[in-house]
C-alpha cells in the first residue's frame, strides 16, 4: 500500500518511538586508561514549537518534478513571513507485501546545494524501508543527479518556498523563524510527522539520516523531536566552531558573528547544544580524512550525545551524497538491529595502553573476525593528517595490538569488523606524551 489519503482519515496519535538498548562504542580512555568526560553542554535554547510540528502537516499534490514510481507532493513545513512554507518532497513504500505493523520509515536529510533524490528514497525502499526525501533549501529538485529527472536548472525556487541557506549561518541577524537552519530543522521534524499519519508507515519504526549539511540538520533534529528510532548522521555533525577547517572556522569568532550572535548559535542551532538531549540510539558514519567536517569535532558528537552511539570511521569514504548512502552498508545493518531484530553491530569497550605490555587494549561484545589500529604521528590540520595501520589480533572477547604503537604517535583509533564486514570505530583515543 503506497498512498497518503486524506489527513482526517490518517493515524492521528503521536507516538514515542521505542528506543531500543544496545551496548555500544564506548567513550574512548587516554592511554593511563582514564575514561574523557562528555563535552560539557551549553545551556540550550528550544526555538521551535515542538508540539505544532507534531502535527500531521497538510499536503499539496504537484506534477513538477515528476519522478517514475514516486509520490510527488509538497507539505506544509512552518510559517515564513505570516504563511506557512511548503516543502517539496519525494516519497515511496517499498513494492511488495506490507510487513504486520506497517513498514519502518527513513526522513532522509540532503547537505549543502543538494534536493530531494528519488536514489536516495530507492536504496532504503531496497532494504525494506519507506522514505521521504525532502528540499531543505526552498527550492524544487534540479540537475541530473541521483534520479533527479528532467534536468532542471538547479535551485529554482517556488513562489511558497521558506528561506534559502546563505553560507554558514548567513542569515544570522534575522528574527529565529526567518532563518535558514531554523526551517531546515522545523521540515525535518513535518516529515517525521507526516510519516506517522500514514496508514501503511509503523509509526515506531521510524528513522533519520542526514548527509553533511543533513547531518548537522539531524543532529539537532535529535535533541528536539524524540520520536525517532534511531539517527544516522553522515560526515556532518556539531562543534563546528571548532573546527580548524578554514572554510567553517571563517564564519565564527573573530572573524564573524557578535558575541551575542556566537551565543545564539551556540544555544539554539548547534547539535552540540541539542545532543545530551538525544536519547535514540545513533550511528555516526564519516572518514579520517573528511575534507568538511573534521573527524576531532565529529567524534566529540557521537561522545556528546546522550543515548548509545556507535561511529563508522572508514579511512577512504568520499564526501558526497551518493558515497553517504551506498559506500556505506553499516547504515542498513544498524537500522535493522534497531527496528527489524537483525543482529547488532559490535561494540566496543574503551580503549587502552596496557601498561604492563605496552600495548593498545579494547574489549569487545559481539561478534569480531578482525582489527586494525589507525594512528597519526601528525599534529595541525585533521583532514591533512597522515594516517598509518597497525595490525591487531582478536583474542577472547578483546582486541589487542600487534606490537606497540610507535614513538611520535599522537592519536589512534580501533578499527573493527564483524563477519558481515560491518565496521565499527572505537573513537579517537589521545596519547599521553611519555614524561
Amino acid at each position: 500500500m503506497n498512498r497518503f489519503g486524506e489527513s482526517h482519515l490518517l493515524r492521528s496519535g503521536v507516538a514515542l518511538a521505542t528506543l531500543l538498548t544496545m551496548a555500544i562504542i564506548a567513550r574512548p580512555a587516554t592511554s593511563a586508561e582514564s575514561e574523557p568526560a562528555k563535552p560539557e553542554p551549553v545551556k540550550r535554547i528550544v526555538a521551535w514549537d515542538v508540539p505544532a510540528l507534531s502535527k500531521i502537516p497538510a499536503i499539496h499534490d504537484t506534477k513538477e518534478r515528476a519522478a517514475k514510481g514516486m509520490r510527488a507532493f509538497f507539505y506544509e513545513g512552518a510559517d515564513y513571513k505570516g504563511r506557512p512554507t511548503w516543502v517539496f518532497a519525494y516519497y515511496a513504500a517499498p513494492a511488495g507485501k506490507m510487513p504486520e505493523g506497517g513498514w519502518p520509515a527513513v526522513v532522509c536529510a540532503h547537505g549543502g546545494g543538494g534536493s530531494a533524490y528519488p536514489d536516495w528514497i530507492k536504496e532504503w525502499n531496497k532494504h525494506g524501508y519507506a522514505a521521504i526525501a525532502m528540499d531543505l533549501e526552498g527550492h524544487l529538485p534540479g540537475g541530473r543527479s541521483h534520479g533527479v529527472p528532467g534536468n532542471f536548472p538547479p535551485n529554482a525556487g517556488h513562489e511558497n518556498a521558506g528561506p534559502a541557506r546563505k553560507d554558514w549561518f548567513g542569515d544570522r541577524d534575522l528574527p529565529d523563524n526567518e532563518q535558514w537552519f531554523y526551517h531546515a530543522v522545523a521540515d525535518v521534524i513535518r516529515a517525521n510527522s507526516l510519516l506517522r499519519s500514514l496508514p501503511e508507515i509503523n509509526p515506531n519504526k521510524i528513522g533519520l539520516t542526514g548527509i553533511s549539511w543533513g547531518g548537522t540538520i539531524v543532529s539537532t533534529v535529535a535533541g528536539v523531536d524524540r520520536r525517532f528510532a534511531f539517527v544516522i548522521p553522515v560526515y556532518g555533525g556539531g562543534f563546528i566552531h571548532e573546527s580548524d577547517n578554514p572554510g567553517l572556522s571563517q564564519w565564527f569568532p573573530p572573524k564573524n558573528m557578535t558575541a551575542a550572535q556566537f551565543l545564539d548559535y551556540r544555544t539554539k542551532w548547534d547539535p552540540s547544544a541539542h545532543l545530551p538531549h538525544a536519547k535514540m540510539p545513533m550511528l555516526w558514519v564519516s572518514g579520517f580524512t573528511d575534507p568538511v567536517f573534521p573527524v576531532n569535532i565529529f567524534a566529540k558528537s557521537a561522545k556528546a550525545a546522550g543515548g548509545p552511539s556507535t561511529m563508522c570511521v572508514r579511512p577512504w569514504i568520499i564526501h558526497a551524497h551518493g558515497s553517504g548512502w551506498e559506500e556505506a552498508w553499516e547504515i542498513y545493518a544498524f537500522a535493522n538491529s534497531i527496528v527489524k531484530g537483525e543482529a547488532p553491530l559490535p561494540s566496543l569497550g574503551p580503549p587502552h595502553v596496557d601498561p604492563k605490555d605496552g600495548l593498545a587494549h579494547v574489549t569487545f561484545q559481539g561478534n569480531v573476525k578482525k582489527a586494525e589500529i589507525l594512528y597519526t604521528t601528525s599534529s595541525g590540520n585533521w583532514k591533512q593528517r597522515r594516517w598509518d595501520k597497525l595490525p591487531c589480533r582478536v583474542a577472547a572477547g578483546e582486541v589487542i595490538a600487534s606490537k606497540p604503537l610507535p614513538k611520535g604517535a599522537t592519536v589512534f583509533n580501533v578499527n573493527a569488523w564483524d563477519q558481515r564486514d560491518n565496521l565499527v570505530s572505537s573513537g579517537l583515543v589521545d596519547i599521553e606524551p611519555s614524561k
